[in-house]
């Protein structure tokens, strides 16, 4: 037995404070090897907060409600056919044909347009470059 009053307020020593650490991470490390990982119901479909939800809490369970999983699945395939129709577009481009100034423009004809513009402003924005000024002196 120590004497009385000798160990209460003492600081560690450099060796008790590695010990006490090296237990601390060890426990640490063993808790997240044993730790048991909820259930991911929905597995194509992960969000961004899915993914949050994961990192705070990682053992619970992770479904989603028949709207979002609706509403996921219908971007999903509107994407897809974005894509598609993009695919098309680039691949199998139509020859033009001469338009009579009479008839108004199609739908098809106006988006078509409208992309043109869209690809004119990128191409101006691109070019856009800094440009050093002689001082005229």
């Amino acid at each position: 037995m120590s004497p009385p009053g000798g160990k209460i307020n003492r600081p560690k020593t450099e060796l008790g404070k590695k010990l006490f650490k090296r237990r601390r991470v060890l426990s640490k490390d063993k808790k997240k090897k044993h730790q048991i990982v909820g259930a991911v119901v929905d597995q194509g479909l992960i969000t961004v907060h899915h993914l949050k939800k994961r990192k705070s809490s990682p053992r619970a369970n992770i479904t989603l409600s028949g709207k979002k999983k609706r509403k996921l699945l219908k971007q999903l395939q509107h994407m897809q056919q974005e894509k598609a129709g993009m695919e098309v577009e680039v691949v199998a481009a139509p020859p033009k044909k001469k338009q009579d100034s009479s008839s108004a423009p199609t739908k098809q004809q106006q988006q078509q347009q409208q992309q043109k513009k869209k690809k004119k402003q990128q191409r101006a924005a691109g070019c856009q470059e800094d440009v050093e000024m002689a001082d005229a002196e």
